[in-house]
Protein backbone atom coordinates (compact mmCIF):
# COMPACT_ATOMS: atom_id res chain seq x y z
CA UNK A 1 0.00 0.00 0.00
CA UNK A 2 1.70 3.15 -1.22
CA UNK A 3 -1.03 5.69 -0.48
CA UNK A 4 -2.02 6.64 3.03
CA UNK A 5 -4.79 4.28 4.19
CA UNK A 6 -8.33 5.63 4.19
CA UNK A 7 -11.83 4.18 4.41
CA UNK A 8 -14.45 6.21 2.55
CA UNK A 9 -16.23 3.47 0.61
CA UNK A 10 -16.81 -0.08 1.87
CA UNK A 11 -17.92 -2.89 -0.45
CA UNK A 12 -19.91 -5.61 1.30
CA UNK A 13 -20.47 -8.75 -0.81
CA UNK A 14 -23.27 -11.00 0.43
CA UNK A 15 -24.71 -14.37 -0.51
CA UNK A 16 -27.50 -14.00 2.10
CA UNK A 17 -26.15 -16.88 4.21
CA UNK A 18 -25.58 -16.65 7.96
CA UNK A 19 -21.88 -15.91 7.52
CA UNK A 20 -22.71 -12.87 5.42
CA UNK A 21 -25.06 -11.61 8.12
CA UNK A 22 -22.20 -11.62 10.62
CA UNK A 23 -19.90 -9.92 8.11
CA UNK A 24 -22.56 -7.25 7.62
CA UNK A 25 -22.28 -6.30 11.29
CA UNK A 26 -18.59 -5.50 10.77
CA UNK A 27 -19.21 -3.69 7.49
CA UNK A 28 -21.82 -1.53 9.21
CA UNK A 29 -19.62 -0.90 12.27
CA UNK A 30 -16.69 0.18 10.08
CA UNK A 31 -18.95 2.36 7.92
CA UNK A 32 -20.26 4.00 11.08
CA UNK A 33 -16.77 4.52 12.52
CA UNK A 34 -15.32 6.04 9.34
CA UNK A 35 -18.54 7.70 8.08
CA UNK A 36 -18.10 5.68 4.91
CA UNK A 37 -20.55 4.83 2.13
CA UNK A 38 -21.60 1.17 2.32
CA UNK A 39 -21.93 -0.49 -1.10
CA UNK A 40 -23.85 -3.79 -0.93
CA UNK A 41 -23.39 -6.37 -3.69
CA UNK A 42 -25.05 -9.71 -4.39
CA UNK A 43 -23.78 -11.85 -7.27
CA UNK A 44 -26.23 -14.04 -9.15
CA UNK A 45 -25.23 -17.20 -10.98
CA UNK A 46 -28.25 -17.63 -13.25
CA UNK A 47 -29.08 -20.75 -15.22
CA UNK A 48 -29.21 -20.56 -19.01
CA UNK A 49 -33.01 -20.93 -18.78
CA UNK A 50 -33.27 -17.91 -16.48
CA UNK A 51 -31.09 -15.80 -18.76
CA UNK A 52 -33.14 -16.84 -21.77
CA UNK A 53 -36.36 -15.93 -19.96
CA UNK A 54 -34.99 -12.47 -19.16
CA UNK A 55 -34.01 -11.98 -22.79
CA UNK A 56 -37.40 -13.03 -24.12
CA UNK A 57 -39.50 -11.06 -21.64
CA UNK A 58 -37.16 -8.09 -21.13
CA UNK A 59 -37.99 -8.50 -17.44
CA UNK A 60 -35.88 -9.66 -14.50
CA UNK A 61 -36.31 -13.34 -13.61
CA UNK A 62 -37.68 -14.45 -10.25
CA UNK A 63 -34.18 -15.09 -8.88
CA UNK A 64 -33.08 -11.56 -9.73
CA UNK A 65 -36.27 -10.03 -8.33
CA UNK A 66 -35.92 -12.03 -5.13
CA UNK A 67 -32.28 -10.99 -4.70
CA UNK A 68 -33.11 -7.34 -5.31
CA UNK A 69 -35.89 -7.47 -2.71
CA UNK A 70 -33.72 -9.18 -0.09
CA UNK A 71 -30.83 -6.80 -0.63
CA UNK A 72 -33.18 -3.83 -0.56
CA UNK A 73 -34.63 -4.96 2.76
CA UNK A 74 -31.16 -5.27 4.29
CA UNK A 75 -30.21 -1.84 2.97
CA UNK A 76 -33.36 -0.26 4.42
CA UNK A 77 -32.45 -1.51 7.87
CA UNK A 78 -28.92 -0.15 7.60
CA UNK A 79 -30.12 3.24 6.33
CA UNK A 80 -32.20 3.59 9.48
CA UNK A 81 -28.89 3.70 11.35
CA UNK A 82 -28.05 6.88 9.46
CA UNK A 83 -25.63 5.33 6.95
CA UNK A 84 -25.45 5.99 3.22
CA UNK A 85 -26.06 2.74 1.33
CA UNK A 86 -25.91 1.73 -2.33
CA UNK A 87 -27.13 -1.67 -3.60
CA UNK A 88 -26.26 -3.73 -6.67
CA UNK A 89 -27.36 -7.16 -7.90
CA UNK A 90 -25.14 -8.44 -10.70
CA UNK A 91 -24.66 -11.68 -12.59
CA UNK A 92 -21.46 -13.63 -13.21
CA UNK A 93 -18.68 -15.58 -11.55
CA UNK A 94 -18.60 -14.27 -7.96
CA UNK A 95 -14.86 -13.63 -7.72
CA UNK A 96 -14.79 -11.84 -11.08
CA UNK A 97 -17.81 -9.68 -10.30
CA UNK A 98 -16.58 -8.78 -6.82
CA UNK A 99 -13.08 -7.85 -8.03
CA UNK A 100 -14.55 -5.70 -10.79
CA UNK A 101 -16.87 -4.05 -8.27
CA UNK A 102 -13.93 -3.19 -6.00
CA UNK A 103 -12.42 -1.14 -8.81
CA UNK A 104 -15.65 0.25 -10.23
CA UNK A 105 -16.87 1.53 -6.86
CA UNK A 106 -13.40 2.68 -5.72
CA UNK A 107 -13.73 0.55 -2.59
CA UNK A 108 -11.29 1.18 0.25
CA UNK A 109 -12.30 -2.02 2.07
CA UNK A 110 -13.97 -5.24 0.93
CA UNK A 111 -15.93 -7.23 3.53
CA UNK A 112 -16.77 -10.92 3.04
CA UNK A 113 -18.24 -13.68 5.16
CA UNK A 114 -16.79 -17.20 4.88
CA UNK A 115 -18.61 -20.45 5.51
CA UNK A 116 -16.12 -23.12 4.49
CA UNK A 117 -16.24 -26.83 5.26
CA UNK A 118 -13.26 -27.93 7.32
CA UNK A 119 -11.73 -31.33 6.50
CA UNK A 120 -8.96 -31.93 8.97
CA UNK A 121 -6.43 -29.48 10.35
CA UNK A 122 -4.70 -28.71 7.05
CA UNK A 123 -7.60 -28.41 4.61
CA UNK A 124 -10.32 -25.80 4.50
CA UNK A 125 -12.79 -25.61 1.66
CA UNK A 126 -13.67 -21.95 1.28
CA UNK A 127 -13.45 -22.08 -2.48
CA UNK A 128 -11.35 -20.71 -5.29
CA UNK A 129 -13.45 -17.53 -5.25
CA UNK A 130 -12.00 -16.51 -1.89
CA UNK A 131 -8.42 -17.30 -2.88
CA UNK A 132 -8.76 -15.33 -6.11
CA UNK A 133 -10.13 -12.36 -4.19
CA UNK A 134 -7.43 -12.44 -1.49
CA UNK A 135 -4.65 -12.47 -4.08
CA UNK A 136 -6.21 -10.00 -6.53
CA UNK A 137 -8.30 -7.37 -4.73
CA UNK A 138 -7.02 -3.83 -5.12
CA UNK A 139 -8.10 -2.93 -1.60
CA UNK A 140 -7.79 -4.58 1.83
CA UNK A 141 -10.15 -7.52 2.32
CA UNK A 142 -11.82 -8.26 5.64
CA UNK A 143 -12.98 -11.86 5.94
CA UNK A 144 -15.28 -12.82 8.80
CA UNK A 145 -15.11 -16.51 9.67
CA UNK A 146 -17.58 -18.87 11.29
CA UNK A 147 -16.09 -18.57 14.79
CA UNK A 148 -16.23 -14.78 15.03
CA UNK A 149 -18.51 -13.70 17.86
CA UNK A 150 -21.94 -12.36 16.91
CA UNK A 151 -23.78 -9.49 18.60
CA UNK A 152 -21.37 -6.78 17.53
CA UNK A 153 -21.95 -3.29 18.90
CA UNK A 154 -22.25 -0.45 16.39
CA UNK A 155 -19.58 1.49 18.28
CA UNK A 156 -16.96 -1.19 17.62
CA UNK A 157 -14.16 -1.28 20.22
CA UNK A 158 -10.99 -3.27 19.52
CA UNK A 159 -8.95 -4.38 22.53
CA UNK A 160 -5.95 -5.44 20.45
CA UNK A 161 -4.83 -5.83 16.83
CA UNK A 162 -2.58 -8.72 15.82
CA UNK A 163 -0.16 -8.02 12.98
CA UNK A 164 1.14 -11.24 11.40
CA UNK A 165 4.41 -10.91 9.51
CA UNK A 166 7.07 -13.13 7.93
CA UNK A 167 10.00 -10.91 6.86
CA UNK A 168 8.59 -10.43 3.34
CA UNK A 169 7.61 -7.36 1.28
CA UNK A 170 4.08 -8.77 1.30
CA UNK A 171 4.00 -8.54 5.08
CA UNK A 172 5.37 -5.02 5.03
CA UNK A 173 2.54 -4.00 2.71
CA UNK A 174 0.13 -4.75 5.56
CA UNK A 175 2.06 -2.82 8.21
CA UNK A 176 0.73 0.68 7.32
CA UNK A 177 -2.82 -0.64 7.50
CA UNK A 178 -2.25 -2.27 10.88
CA UNK A 179 -0.84 1.01 12.18
CA UNK A 180 -3.72 2.99 10.64
CA UNK A 181 -6.34 0.82 12.33
CA UNK A 182 -4.40 0.88 15.60
CA UNK A 183 -4.55 4.66 15.65
CA UNK A 184 -8.19 4.88 14.55
CA UNK A 185 -9.39 2.41 17.17
CA UNK A 186 -6.76 3.33 19.77
CA UNK A 187 -5.85 -0.33 20.04
CA UNK A 188 -2.34 -1.69 20.70
CA UNK A 189 -0.64 -3.84 18.06
CA UNK A 190 0.76 -7.24 18.94
CA UNK A 191 3.35 -8.40 16.36
CA UNK A 192 3.67 -12.11 15.58
CA UNK A 193 6.60 -13.04 13.32
CA UNK A 194 6.74 -16.28 11.34
CA UNK A 195 10.29 -17.54 10.84
CA UNK A 196 10.93 -19.30 7.50
CA UNK A 197 11.87 -22.97 7.76
CA UNK A 198 15.20 -22.25 6.06
CA UNK A 199 16.13 -19.91 8.91
CA UNK A 200 15.21 -22.18 11.83
CA UNK A 201 18.74 -23.54 12.28
CA UNK A 202 20.54 -20.68 10.60
CA UNK A 203 21.09 -17.72 12.97
CA UNK A 204 22.91 -15.70 10.29
CA UNK A 205 20.01 -16.04 7.83
CA UNK A 206 17.55 -15.04 10.56
CA UNK A 207 19.60 -11.94 11.34
CA UNK A 208 20.02 -11.04 7.66
CA UNK A 209 16.28 -11.39 7.07
CA UNK A 210 15.51 -9.24 10.09
CA UNK A 211 18.02 -6.56 9.05
CA UNK A 212 16.64 -6.38 5.52
CA UNK A 213 13.07 -6.38 6.79
CA UNK A 214 13.69 -3.50 9.20
CA UNK A 215 15.41 -1.44 6.54
CA UNK A 216 12.39 -1.84 4.23
CA UNK A 217 10.05 -1.13 7.13
CA UNK A 218 11.94 2.09 7.88
CA UNK A 219 11.37 3.28 4.30
CA UNK A 220 7.68 2.36 4.28
CA UNK A 221 6.73 3.45 7.81
CA UNK A 222 9.08 6.20 9.00
CA UNK A 223 6.47 7.40 11.49
CA UNK A 224 6.19 4.05 13.32
CA UNK A 225 7.59 3.42 16.80
CA UNK A 226 11.36 2.99 16.85
CA UNK A 227 11.19 -0.65 17.94
CA UNK A 228 9.52 -1.49 14.60
CA UNK A 229 12.91 -0.81 13.02
CA UNK A 230 14.92 -3.02 15.37
CA UNK A 231 15.69 -6.59 14.17
CA UNK A 232 15.65 -7.88 17.75
CA UNK A 233 12.03 -6.72 18.08
CA UNK A 234 10.93 -9.20 15.40
CA UNK A 235 13.36 -12.00 16.20
CA UNK A 236 11.99 -11.98 19.75
CA UNK A 237 8.50 -12.58 18.35
CA UNK A 238 9.32 -15.57 16.15
CA UNK A 239 6.61 -18.24 16.21
CA UNK A 240 5.44 -21.38 14.44
CA UNK A 241 2.23 -21.31 12.43
CA UNK A 242 0.28 -23.20 15.09
CA UNK A 243 1.56 -20.85 17.78
CA UNK A 244 0.37 -17.83 15.80
CA UNK A 245 -3.08 -19.33 15.31
CA UNK A 246 -3.23 -20.29 18.98
CA UNK A 247 -2.22 -16.78 20.02
CA UNK A 248 -5.00 -15.36 17.87
CA UNK A 249 -7.42 -17.54 19.80
CA UNK A 250 -6.02 -16.88 23.28
CA UNK A 251 -5.56 -13.12 23.36
CA UNK A 252 -8.51 -10.79 23.30
CA UNK A 253 -7.77 -9.63 19.73
CA UNK A 254 -10.39 -7.73 17.80
CA UNK A 255 -8.66 -7.95 14.44
CA UNK A 256 -5.83 -9.74 12.63
CA UNK A 257 -3.95 -7.92 9.86
CA UNK A 258 -1.58 -9.62 7.41
CA UNK A 259 -0.28 -9.49 3.85
CA UNK A 260 -1.63 -12.25 1.58
CA UNK A 261 0.54 -13.80 -1.09
CA UNK A 262 1.10 -17.04 -2.98
CA UNK A 263 3.54 -19.75 -1.79
CA UNK A 264 7.20 -19.22 -2.61
CA UNK A 265 10.62 -20.73 -1.99
CA UNK A 266 10.35 -20.34 1.79
CA UNK A 267 7.80 -22.89 2.99
CA UNK A 268 5.24 -21.90 5.62
CA UNK A 269 5.04 -18.24 4.71
CA UNK A 270 1.79 -16.40 5.22
CA UNK A 271 0.25 -17.52 1.95
CA UNK A 272 -3.38 -18.37 1.34
CA UNK A 273 -3.20 -21.92 2.74
CA UNK A 274 -2.28 -20.41 6.13
CA UNK A 275 -4.98 -17.78 5.76
CA UNK A 276 -7.48 -20.59 5.16
CA UNK A 277 -6.46 -22.27 8.42
CA UNK A 278 -6.67 -18.95 10.19
CA UNK A 279 -10.14 -18.23 8.84
CA UNK A 280 -11.29 -21.66 10.02
CA UNK A 281 -10.26 -20.94 13.62
CA UNK A 282 -10.03 -17.19 14.22
CA UNK A 283 -12.50 -15.66 16.64
CA UNK A 284 -12.02 -12.22 15.08
CA UNK A 285 -12.03 -10.91 11.49
CA UNK A 286 -8.90 -11.16 9.35
CA UNK A 287 -7.85 -8.23 7.17
CA UNK A 288 -5.52 -9.17 4.33
CA UNK A 289 -3.67 -6.75 2.06
CA UNK A 290 -2.39 -7.75 -1.35
CA UNK A 291 1.21 -6.81 -2.09
CA UNK A 292 1.76 -4.68 -5.17
CA UNK A 293 5.11 -4.57 -6.93
CA UNK A 294 6.73 -1.12 -6.67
Amino acid sequence: MNAKPTIKRILFATDFLASSRLALDYAVAFAHRFKAVLVMLHVLELSSAAREAETQTAQPCLSRKGAQERLGAIASGVRRLGLEVETFVEEGIPSDVILQAVDRHSADLLVLGTHGVHRGVEYLLIGSNTEEILLSANCPTMTVGAHVMAGLDLGLHLEKILYFSDFTPEAIAAAPYALFLSREFRAPIDVCQLLPVAAENNPKLRQDLADEYCERMRRVLPEAASDWFEPAFYLDRGMELDEMIDRAQRVNAGLIVLGAHAPSRFRRRLHTSFVYQLLAKATCPVVSIRYRDP
